[in-house]
């Protein structure tokens, strides 16, 4: 994983590698599963088909390294290299490739070897997968998919997956050499997870921590990754709320935001079709699972408008809001709902949460879920919370700043550079070059002037919680013309080393 500096991939800021590198043909569905056995072969034939009916001309790339599943799914005997083979429907081809599927698209032997010849999709079955080739070709895929089971096993290898993706993106996107260094450095120190590589949340917190920028970078991308998932096999009714509590379970231990696509049903027939070496599509096409993979397919096609949902942040990171998946406007009835199924996802022994925290790890989260429930039923409470992480809107104020009634001429500015390491003695320095009062600065943020007073004054002990003074400096640094994510960074850490110590003492 970190053998090399260099991107192993096309650095791009959004998918589609293969097509952009070959320059155009086929679009390219790349189906992954999490481990062996999860179906992937099944999907990939049978999305295939679903295409071929509406038609499309679709060739099927049989690039599971374990062996030619796909191949006996529909029906035909072990393949040639590289020589696509006529399957019974006329629009839909099938091949093995002789690098395996996943070499690089000018590579004769890999999926560029397709891109000149008349097909409207590849929809390739990349098998369980893990390994780099198929992270290479799940990422520079157009339409990825990432399949897996609601069982223990199956999630937690997804996971692993997910966390593996991500650092291999993450290398491939960023193109500054020195920035990809330094973050592929921060990774290799940190514990690596049972994917071998650290969540990503966990790389980013560790360069906010040090107040390193890079940490904009890593959230930046964090925000941008978000490859789709299909659930297989569901049998429970509590199976078919399981996609949206592993979305919640991974946005919050991983960081990333996944699109989860829907789920295929548990079907006898699928078992019947897989033993006769049918299609499902063919010979039970008003099934469950049929009409389920027939709309999974119309959800992923979607993309193809540039319709992906993706995650759009509405609330502040490890806010209350936040935790609790709500909008800052929402109801008493909202909270309390959003709160028990919040918790239900991370109470141990929960499906969606296997494989993502550790026990202690739960039992703190739990707590943070309850004092968020608790502080936003409370009036209280909840107001000036909310004035501390939320800006205010625009004024005229704003655009006035206020001069002090003196004619002495201002203090000169202090300079500011992109590694200032903000203080409240620097602060009050910025804020008094500009002729402003705390009081102009409680009046624009609707934050109190002690606390205003006691940030400037590094009066830790009169400030509340950490995700308060974060707020509050954030905001003031927004009236003082500052990078209000550098100034929130820099204050607080040194916030944080005065718990500590306190703590510890």
């Amino acid at each position: 994983m970190y053998e090399e500096d260099r991107p192993s991939l096309p650095p791009l800021s959004s998918p589609g590698a293969i097509e952009a590198a070959s320059g155009g043909g086929p679009r390219t569905i790349a189906i992954c599963g999490s481990k062996g056995g999860v179906g992937s072969s099944v999907l990939t034939a049978n999305l295939g088909l679903y295409l071929a009916s509406i038609g499309r001309r679709v060739l099927l790339v049989d690039a599971d390294p374990a062996g030619h599943n796909l191949h006996t799914l529909v029906g035909l005997a072990a393949p040639a290299r590289n020589q696509p083979s006529d399957t019974a429907v006329p629009e839909m081809k099938i091949v093995a490739p002789a690098g395996r599927g996943w070499a690089s698209p000018r590579d004769e032997g890999g999926l560029g070897a397709f891109f000149d010849q008349p097909f409207d999709y590849l929809v390739v079955d990349l098998g369980g997968g893990g390994h780099r080739q198929a992270i290479d070709t799940f990422l520079t895929a157009p339409l990825p998919l990432l399949l897996t089971l609601p069982e223990p096993t199956a999630l937690e290898r997804a996971y692993r997956f997910l966390s593996r993706a991500f650092l291999h993106w993450l290398k491939a996107t960023i193109a500054d050499p020195e920035a990809r260094r330094a973050i592929l450095g921060k990774a290799r120190e940190l514990p690596a997870s049972a994917s071998g590589v650290p969540m990503p949340l966990d790389l980013w917190r560790a360069l906010e921590d040090e107040g390193d920028p890079r940490a904009d970078l890593v959230r930046d991308r964090m925000e941008a990754f978000h490859p789709p998932v299909v659930l297989n096999q569901t049998r429970l009714r509590a199976d078919l709320e399981l996609g949206a509590a592993i979305r919640t379970a991974v946005r919050r231990r991983l960081g990333i935001a996944i699109e989860y696509l829907g789920h295929v049903e548990y079907d006898d027939t699928v078992w019947s079709c897989v033993r006769s070496r049918k299609l499902l599509l063919v010979e039970s096409p008003g099934t469950k699972a049929s009409k389920n993979i027939e709309k999974i397919a119309r959800r992923l096609l979607t993309f193809e408008t540039g319709k992906r949902r993706g995650w759009i942040r509405t609330v502040p990171p490890e806010s209350h809001h936040d935790l609790l998946e709500v909008e800052r406007g929402a109801t008493d009835e909202e909270i309390r709902r959003a709160h028990k199924r919040v918790k239900e996802i991370y109470e141990p022994g929960s499906i969606a949460a296997h494989g993502l925290f550790a026990p202690t790890a739960l039992a703190a989260l739990s707590t943070r879920l309850d004092e968020a429930y608790d502080v936003l039923l409370d009036p209280a409470r909840r107001r000036p919370y909310e004035l501390s992480i939320f800006p205010p809107e625009p004024t005229n104020a704003l655009a006035a700043p206020a001069r002090p009634d003196s004619a002495e001429p201002l203090p000169t500015p202090p300079e500011i550079t992109p590694d200032t390491d903000f203080t409240g003695a620097l602060l009050r320095d910025v804020r008094e070059s500009q002729g402003l009062r705390l009081e102009d600065i409680s009046q624009r943020t609707k934050v109190g002037q002690p606390y205003l007073a006691a940030i400037e004054n590094e009066d830790f002990g009169a400030l509340p919680a950490a995700v308060y003074v974060r707020g509050f400096v954030a905001e003031m640094a927004k009236v003082l013309k500052l990078d209000a994510a550098q100034v929130a960074r820099t204050y607080v850490r040194r916030f944080k080393r005065y718990l500590e110590e306190r703590q510890r003492g």
